[in-house]
């Protein structure tokens, strides 16, 4: 027997917007399960983000909704409301990466669903957590990359202010990545207990969760980088110093590492490439290859970190050397001879008709309702015993009718609703 996912028998409800919580719901249904998207009349706010997208689905609404049930109901009237907690009542899970006092008003909060479904799983994610003064504060992935030290970590100056990471909401798709755990966490214990529970993540969470390395504080043993913060960070601020060389400043703390020289992009005699050298045995043998001497190796040997400092940007400026002498498939080709972990450097777009992405379905083409073909990334699991049918992302309240007469609906109490203008279907 073929299965249709994982999750197959889980009914999740999404009160997702942008990012987070759509992804969350769109991993779910890639794994099997049935997610109803409940949309306001005018739609999530990504859905109408964008004209260069078919017949005014934005593509960014496309990319994150993949196979969910759009169902639109005006969540600010009573019955509508009604509604929404009777499609709860016979659902499992619900995900909401809005305001709490944004689903307190329109009833659809973890205290007012629990009572509607005692078996319920709430995961709910904010930006600040549920606890402290900012908790009621919204958030996005860009500041919260300033207020993690996202930012300031990737030493990237433009206009003279540190620049976000632009290749992707990344804070946005993990804390994604985490309301689904959530989910399925909870419908185990649920199912166990016969209890429901309520999760809650946030944006901070996880942008600390992803800096564990840098969040690691030893009493007594202080890193270099919370030691410049302790010592050093104000007074330059209040020296009116550039931003520029204050984000100098605090990137060399801790010396040049010997790894920084072996894990880094290139500039090539044509392009550029990235060396992934983690392993000492793999840095070794770069520098062999390259005719190199890294004394550093020398255990024998100990250094300052001045010494630290200079000895790695000399090497980096002879290595920097030697890429320039090759074009970037010839360093492809002998480094990989040598099992050396190197890859050119792509544009994301290219990756759309990559075929190592296609075949493992990483990268997949479906039809959308508006007639369009819609080339996606695709799960990102392969499923022994059969993923779930892919279908695209559907239209504002394609599925209305479709979810409430699942629940019991009579065909005239939908009529009646959508007379009404508490319910909508299908907007193109």
């Amino acid at each position: 027997m073929t299965l249709k996912g994982p999750l197959q028998d889980i009914v999740v409800v999404e009160f997702g917007n942008f990012v987070a919580g759509p992804t969350s719901g769109q991993l779910l249904t890639d794994l099997g399960a049935t997610v109803i998207k409940i949309e306001p009349p005018v739609g999530e706010p990504w859905r109408h983000s964008s004209i260069s997208s078919p017949k005014g689905e934005s593509r960014l609404f496309i990319a994150l909704n993949r196979g969910k049930k759009s169902v639109c109901i005006d969540l600010k009237t009573p019955e509508g409301q009604k509604v929404c907690h009777d499609i709860v009542a016979k659902s499992d899970a619900v995900i909401s990466n809005n305001r709490t006092s944004t689903s307190e008003k329109l009833k659809y909060d973890w205290k007012t669903l629990s009572k509607v479904n005692p078996k319920l799983v709430y995961v709910e994610s904010t930006a600040y957590g549920p606890k402290g003064k900012k908790a009621s504060e919204p958030g996005f992935d860009l500041i919260m990359q300033a207020y993690t030290g996202i930012m300031s970590t990737e030493n990237k100056i433009y206009h003279g202010a540190p620049s976000a990471v632009r290749s992707s909401s990344y804070i946005d798709y993990s804390t994604g990545y985490a309301m689904a755990l959530g989910v399925v966490s909870g419908v185990l214990q649920a199912k166990a207990t016969g209890k429901g529970v309520l999760l809650q993540t946030s944006l901070l969470a996880q942008a600390l969760s992803m800096q564990a390395m840098q969040v690691v504080n030893v009493d007594k043993d202080l890193s270099p980088g919370q030691n410049w913060i302790n010592n050093k960070k104000e007074g330059l601020f209040d020296s009116n110093v550039d931003y520029e060389d204050i984000q100098k400043e605090y990137s060399v703390q801790g010396g040049a590492p010997q790894i920084a020289q072996y894990y880094r992009a290139y500039k090539t005699k044509n392009g550029a490439l990235a060396l992934g050298c983690l392993a000492m045995h793999a840095r070794k043998r770069v520098a062999s290859l390259f005719e190199l001497i890294d004394v550093r190796f020398d255990e024998q040997k100990s250094f300052s970190s001045e010494e630290l400092l200079k000895i790695g940007k000399d090497f980096e400026q002879k290595m920097e050397a030697k890429f320039l002498e090759r074009n970037t498939d010839e360093w492809i080709l002998y480094l990989r001879s040598h099992d050396i972990p190197c890859e050119p450097m792509l544009f994301t777009e290219e990756l759309v008709d990559n075929k190592q992405a296609i075949e493992n379905n990483y990268v997949i083409e479906l039809d959308h309702k508006t007639g369009s073909k819609v080339r996606s990334s695709g799960p990102i699991f392969n499923v022994s015993t059969g993923n779930a049918e892919l279908n695209s992302s559907p239209l504002l309240g394609e599925n209305t009718r479709e979810v409430l007469l699942s629940i019991g609906y009579s065909e005239k109490h939908v009529n009646d609703l959508l007379d009404n203008k508490f319910l909508s279907l299908i907007h193109i």
